[in-house]
């Protein structure tokens, strides 16, 4: 686990569930755990957020898996509470990167004897990642992440899965809010929630098991359970912006323990009823849903060829 002195407990701790000598604490909630109570607390937390929101345990759920702690912490997880699970991983083809990542879901899943599956970026889109950055480097982590969400909304609906849990944590959610909240995108605030249902019978319902847990508290799990999670952050989110916010929130964790949580469920607190206002309509190019008469993948598909077309 990173390095972090406030979550090491003093001399003498005592476990607060067990009271047998402790392992870490936890600030935000003023509690220390053993390892076997820290499993059950994590654990608990991801069984809890299954309640709250409602999710039906017997219909199987498609993880999205990158090999970092995050993804392979919810899988794990969901793995453990008896919920029937498949790895998605997307392969975004970058060079030295990927196949690192593709190596520690393979790893993981082979360890664990669960079932995964792969899509191939330049199969579904005919480029790569490193080819895109070559074409659109602005705003490029925005571009990026919509091509994997369609990607995997696609994926999930041909292999009739229901529900895409994906691997998003407290700190990701606070940080998330808060870009969302100073920027006012309103369009995107009111669709922040752990559980967002299906808009279209093609579209699955996504859940996110960790947004009650700190990254910190994710990396015990990953050490306690010997997760072996890819350390190493994709080469095309240096222009991220998402970090600052992030920072911001962990000064404020730091002086005020408890801030992310209560920041976050504050807003969670507010009773939603999320309501997609525009219908969707069908792609008249790939037959895929879409808000237009052309869905973002095939638009994009659209403008490189035609920047293809002005270099020849």
């Amino acid at each position: 686990m990173e390095n972090s002195s406030k979550y090491l407990p003093h001399e003498g701790a005592k476990c607060s569930r067990c009271r047998e000598k402790a392992s870490i604490c936890l600030p935000a909630h003023r509690a220390c755990f053993c390892q076997e109570c820290f499993v059950h607390y994590f654990e608990n937390a991801v069984e809890r957020g299954i309640k709250k929101m409602k999710l039906d345990r017997q219909k199987p759920l498609m993880v999205a898996v990158s090999g970092g702690k995050d993804s392979l912490a919810t899988w794990q997880a969901l793995h453990e509470l008896g919920l029937n699970t498949k790895g998605l991983y997307i392969n975004l083809q970058i060079d030295e990167f990927s196949p690192k990542s593709r190596e520690a879901v393979q790893k993981f899943a082979q360890e664990q004897g669960l079932d995964w599956s792969e899509s191939v970026l330049k199969t579904e889109l005919g480029y790569t990642i490193p080819e895109l950055h070559q074409k659109r480097q602005k705003k490029f982590c925005s571009l990026c992440g919509r091509i994997k969400r369609q990607l995997i909304n696609r994926v999930a609906a041909r292999e009739n899965f229901q529900t895409v849990a994906t691997g998003h944590n407290l700190d990701d959610e606070a940080s998330r809010l808060l870009g969302n909240l100073i920027d006012d995108r309103q369009d995107f605030v009111k669709k922040q929630y752990p559980f967002l249902p299906s808009p279209h019978p093609s579209i699955p319902a996504k859940f996110k098991p960790l947004y009650r847990l700190e990254k910190k508290e994710i990396l015990y799990y990953c050490e306690l359970k010997n997760i072996q999670y890819l350390n190493q952050k994709c080469p095309f989110s240096k222009g991220a912006t998402s970090k600052y916010f992030n920072q911001t929130l962990e000064f404020l964790e730091d002086k005020m323990p408890g801030t992310k949580r209560n920041f976050l469920y504050s807003y969670l607190k507010k009773e939603k009823k999320l309501v997609y206002e525009e219908p969707f309509n069908t792609c008249r190019e790939c037959g895929e849903p879409s808000y237009m008469d052309i869905c973002g993948i095939c638009r994009l598909k659209n403008s490189l060829s035609r920047d293809d077309i002005k270099k020849l």
